[in-house]
């Protein structure tokens, strides 16, 4: 029992000896404790993975494990099930992942850091109301904090890499991916990131740096323990490096080959990108029957399809009705592929910035879907000014959006804090909907104790420092999707969301003593230590205004400071 360890990191493949040992501990121990029997389907759910990867068989495990009871389960190995298990309901159901995260994440709180962390990650990645931009900048932030952890940060950068891949910033989604190779220890996974390295090139044009991508992810075909797996990946490269040299032929005879693994692909990914290449290659051989057939499915096509992807097939409808003259249905979609790739800009804002890269990959208005058959030979004129005002039209959207973007940050932040001011707190709380399960939304006003001492003794630069240490410390111990704002001067509001008030209790106290412990340093020689004190009330319908609120909150903390300072007293 003592030999079995949880990591985040898999061994593969397993001693089949001590396989075989949990296989019949599991068996023949009706008298396990909890915690052992934790370990023993943990050992078991790993042999399953290294096997046959996320399975079904693997994902029940995983599940026995959350329905031990909790006081008696082994809590790192049960943050690892909620951590995977997340991953899991995400492919099928945004709600119901971060619903399970949020529901479970509590009963591991005396979890070891080094798997916190990783719900810390998962958290972040899919359950956050930030922007793409901001992810980035917080997994980066992540990274530093965790340097040595070589598995962590591999997993950092191919999130990072593919949320850049989802903004159209394909290059730099390859040399993110770079970066992660040197962090990887596992043959199968450094292949299978040239893989994705071979795919953020082709995307960005890059043929022949592509190609040796691909030619170093063909080598490790005997690394794929579920061959059929690599066959599909090998097939989608072959059929996209067909599409960029137009061997249309070619393309068509590689996307028959594809067909029985296409509804696998859509189901598992919304991915319908496959069908629009057959229909590509369909024109350009001249098989109209072909070409007809995924016209007839285009509403499901556009249903079933995931946003990132959308854009390629309404490039293809606007142009196939063009083509036959069918006006009001290519201003339609041309409509949708406006407002799709809008979206696509306000999600780029800032992101080259962050990596400090100079030129914004434009993936925005591409014309490679263009359709070589002799009726859109025809329609050349149209298709030419239809591309130059859609280019028109998106760099018109940036402007506007771009200006009113500013205006609009600037107007709810506080500049020295970079958190919402007083304006926009007020109004984010004011706007907060009403809770479920017992849930409740707690909100907590506090101000630093004898501040003014600080600014006169040491400086008012040293205040400042004092300021961006204490939104430091509160947003290390708050959650996503709370709300955090400095009201003025040295006054603070938060607003935990959605939550339970035992664990709201929990956070307060717990922002309060990483005030007391972590003092500031001003040189190598001083350090100031700043405490706060802290108001706290609780509720669970919308309000109107938080005027009321305030003013009951304000009142409490001139008890706190009545009381000694440095606490915390409830309304």
């Amino acid at each position: 029992m003592n030999s079995i360890q949880p990591t985040h990191n898999y061994a593969c493949p397993v001693d089949k000896v001590l396989s075989d040992k949990v296989g019949w501990f599991l068996a023949n121990s009706p008298n396990l404790s909890n915690e052992e029997r934790s370990k023993l389907l943990w050992q078991k759910s790993t042999v399953i993975f290294c096997k046959y990867g996320a399975s079904e068989d693997y994902l029940k495990q995983l599940k026995k494990i959350t329905h031990l009871p909790i006081n008696e389960v082994n809590v790192n190995i049960l943050s690892i099930a909620i951590h995977d298990l997340t991953i899991f309901y995400h492919k099928y159901s945004h709600k119901k992942s971060c619903d399970f995260l949020h529901e479970n994440r509590l009963k591991v709180t005396n979890a070891s850091q080094e798997f916190l962390k990783y719900l810390d990650m998962v958290e972040l990645q899919y359950c956050s109301e930030i922007t793409a931009v901001e992810k980035i900048r917080s997994f980066v932030r992540l990274q530093e904090l965790n340097k040595g952890d070589n598995h962590f940060i591999s997993n950092l950068y191919l999130t990072i890499a593919q949320i850049y891949s989802s903004l159209g910033q394909f290059t730099i989604a390859a040399n993110t991916f770079k970066k992660q190779l040197s962090y990887i220890e596992d043959d199968f996974d450094i292949h299978w990131t040239y893989y994705a390295i071979a795919t953020e090139l082709l995307d960005a044009g890059e043929i022949e740096e592509s190609r040796s991508y691909f030619r170093k992810f063909e080598s490790g075909s005997d690394l794929f323990i579920n061959t059929e797996d690599y066959q599909v990946l090998l097939l989608i490269l072959k059929i996209k490096f067909a599409y960029i040299e137009k061997k249309f032929d070619v393309m068509l005879a590689l996307i028959d080959e594809f067909e029985p693994y296409q509804s696998m692909i859509e189901n598992l990914h919304k991915d319908n990108k496959m069908a629009l290449y057959k229909a590509i290659a369909c024109v350009e051989n001249n098989r109209t029957e072909c070409v007809n057939t995924f016209i007839s499915k285009k509403d499901l096509l556009v249903k079933q399809t995931k946003k990132s992807n959308l854009r390629y097939l309404y490039e293809f409808l606007i142009k196939y009705y063009i083509s036959h003259n069918q006006t009001q249905l290519s201003k339609t979609y041309f409509e949708s592929y406006i407002d799709i790739n809008q979206q696509a800009l306000i999600n780029q804002q800032n992101s080259v910035s962050i990596l400090g890269v100079a030129e914004l990959q434009q993936d925005i208005v591409t014309l490679e879907l263009s359709l070589m058959s002799s009726t859109l030979e025809k329609s050349k004129i149209t298709l030419i000014l239809s591309g130059i005002l859609i280019f028109v039209l998106i760099a018109i959207c940036l402007f506007i959006w771009h200006q009113k973007n500013k205006q609009r940050i600037l107007s709810e932040t506080d500049e020295l804090t970079r958190i919402y001011n007083r304006r926009a707190i007020f109004e984010q709380i004011s706007n907060l909907k009403n809770t479920q399960n017992n849930d409740v939304h707690a909100i907590i006003l506090f101000d630093l104790d004898d501040f003014k001492s600080i600014n006169d003794k040491y400086s008012h630069i040293c205040g400042d420092k004092a300021l961006r240490h204490i939104v430091k410390l509160t947003k290390d111990n708050i959650r996503q999707q709370d709300l955090f704002g400095r009201i003025g001067g040295e006054e603070f509001v938060v607003c935990l969301k959605d939550l339970e008030k035992v664990s709201a209790q929990i956070i307060v106290e717990r922002i309060r003593s990483s005030f007391e412990s972590n003092p500031i340093f001003i040189n190598d020689e001083r350090e100031i230590a700043v405490t706060a004190s802290f108001s706290i009330t609780y509720i669970d319908k919308s309000i109107s205004n938080f005027e009321t609120i305030f003013q009951r909150l304000d009142n409490a903390l001139y008890k706190a400071k009545d009381l000694g300072r440095n606490r915390i007293v409830e309304v």
